[in-house]
């Protein structure tokens, strides 16, 4: 979404140097060198940023959009404001309608929808030993710190924090610095050792492969934060995946099978402890630019499901390369968690395992919706 602020933020940079009817179209041009763009008289009169029609406050739209003229169109376009502003005279009404050329400029580019952040895809070569972090008591008392650490997770998809304190409320105390704690069958902070309190692999001690939570719910939960409480034992490593690293290996190298994982919604489940959920995602999750989106992969979870017999043999072809890769230990990278520190990932991009483990493991963890921690990255972006 477009927003004022953004718009004004960039329009010293992208100033407008001519505009001109072309029919009932306007076509604006920006004094660096970039091809000209062409708008719509109707998105134009829809679009208008004055304060009749834009609420500069809450960036809705006061114009009534069913009461624009089908026929509208201008009686002239010009550029004011020393290039920062477009001013469009309708022939209908003789009202003039304004736009920021900041504005023209990121709805030419992107149509008005965000582009994917900056990522950087890593395996275990790339990442190494070295993995991003910032100290609890910076993100607690610093909103830098707190915009630093976000930023990690959106360019690694995880960090790490040290130095916190070991207990559900040390944990709930950061998630909260973040957003607030998202509810689901598992409660809100919640708890797990290997005592099956829950119907789920995560309650006891074997292995559990790469994987992302939430398959079997209409929006998975965007992002997990993992605490150990206590560990006594052996084993037990968490372990940490980047799907679209893996996603864009099988893009280049395998465009049919990316093709298939991409497009077949595969369903999941989750029956037990009073709940039944269902859903169904792509294993690889597109955005409007064909840009990765999301990882929903949980072969734990895979509901029973028919394609035609073709189409199957190519699914399950696609989920075996699929499968290959996220088990490859080229691609994983595995810690121990202990008392104090604190992962936190993007469980729409990273998955997530655990290896097998004997003796006491403690651990607490909560979820946070994807809408929530984007907001807050966007918020901290425009304060700065």
């Amino acid at each position: 979404m477009i927003n004022a602020q953004s718009a004004h933020a960039i329009d010293h940079d992208l100033l407008l140097s001519a505009a001109r009817l072309v029919g009932q179209d306007v076509e604006v041009s920006w004094r660096h060198e970039i091809s000209p763009a062409r708008f719509s008289a109707f998105w134009l009169r829809d679009h208008c940023h004055s304060k009749e029609s834009l609420n500069s406050e809450t960036l809705q739209r006061q114009v009534d959009t069913f009461a624009i003229a089908k026929d509208i169109a201008p009686a002239k376009a010009e550029i004011t404001d020393a290039g920062r502003t477009l001013r469009v005279t309708w022939t209908n009404d003789g009202a003039i309608s304004v736009f920021p050329a900041g504005f023209l400029w990121e709805i030419s580019q992107n149509e008005g929808r965000e582009r994917a952040p900056r990522r950087t895809l890593w395996d275990r070569d790339s990442m190494g030993k070295s993995f991003p972090s910032v100290s609890h008591r910076e993100i607690l008392h610093s909103d830098a710190a707190l915009l630093r650490w976000l930023s990690l997770i959106e360019e690694f998809g995880f960090a790490l924090t040290t130095g916190a304190g070991a207990s559900v409320a040390d944990l709930e105390t950061l998630v909260k610095r973040v957003g607030y704690v998202r509810q689901t069958i598992f409660g809100g902070m919640w708890e797990f050792s290997a005592n099956m309190a829950f119907k789920d692999t995560a309650y006891t001690s074997v292995a559990i492969g790469p994987h992302t939570d939430g398959t079997y719910s209409i929006d998975p939960p965007g992002f997990q934060m993992f605490q150990c409480l206590a560990f006594d034992g052996t084993g037990g490593e968490s372990t940490l995946v980047d799907g679209f690293k893996v996603a864009e290996i099988i893009r280049r190298t395998d465009p049919k099978a990316f093709d298939v994982l991409s497009e077949v919604k595969v369903p999941a489940h989750y029956l037990g402890d009073g709940a039944h959920l269902c859903a169904e995602h792509p294993v690889i999750g597109l955005d409007h630019n064909g840009d990765l989106r999301q990882i929903a992969y949980n072969n734990y979870d895979r509901a029973p499901f028919r394609l035609p017999v073709p189409r199957m043999n190519e699914f399950y072809r696609a989920l075996a390369l699929f499968h290959r890769l996220i088990n490859d230990p080229a691609h994983e990278i595995s810690m121990r968690l202990l008392p104090g520190t604190v992962l936190f990932f993007d469980n729409w991009r990273t998955l997530h395992g655990r290896r097998a483990f004997e003796g006491h493991r403690h651990m607490s963890g909560a979820y946070l919706n994807k809408e929530d921690v984007d907001s807050k990255l966007r918020v901290m972006r425009t304060a700065r």
